[in-house]
């Protein structure tokens, strides 16, 4: 199915969702020769949030919406509408994973009313969709921002810093994400 979405000139949405929790916390860190680096966490306050997510191989991030809980199916559908929406409203395919929100009555007949064609990925290979990886490296960002504010005691907002990750990774990494996710 992906290869007749690039065949026909379909652009592929990649969408996922995906939660930062207290545990999404870095616990190792570097410290100078001799020395160590101790973290009351106790003191942490890291709100729980979701975080929705669209990327392309040919447009990089396309948007994202940072939610104060999981994705529902009305959050799900507002997003794709949105995603529609700042495409243009012209059809493309969305490659989701089988999350049970991706599957409802509504979310269908969304897709149909919109044109999208959805593609579901392999259940339980979530290294056939690109945003894993490029989820990976937003973490990793996340996790070594929290790391820094939280040894030089600086206050931080944890939605602040879900955002601040997400835009500092490149549109160039982005896209090799989904093309390393299709190799």
């Amino acid at each position: 199915m992906l290869q007749q979405m690039h065949d026909s000139n379909t652009q592929v949405i990649y969408l996922d969702e995906t939660v930062f929790t207290f545990s999404t916390f870095r616990a190792k860190g570097w410290a100078h020769n001799r020395e160590r680096i101790r973290v009351n966490d106790s003191d942490m306050k890291v709100t729980t949030l979701a975080v929705i997510a669209a990327i392309s191989e040919d447009g990089g991030l396309i948007d994202y919406l940072v939610h104060p809980r999981a994705i529902n199916t009305e959050v799900f559908l507002a997003f794709v509408n949105q995603i529609s929406t700042k495409l243009g409203g012209g059809d493309f395919a969305l490659f989701l994973d089988n999350l049970s929100v991706h599957k409802t009555k509504e979310a269908k007949l969304l897709f149909e009313r919109l044109n999208v064609t959805e593609i579901f990925n392999v259940p339980y290979c979530p290294q056939f969709n690109g945003i894993e990886s490029y989820f990976s490296q937003v973490k990793a960002t996340y996790k070594k921002l929290l790391l820094q504010r939280v040894i030089t005691e600086a206050p931080y907002d944890t939605s602040g810093l879900i955002k601040q990750s997400i835009e500092s990774i490149s549109d160039e990494n982005v896209k090799r994400c989904v093309r390393y996710a299709c190799a």
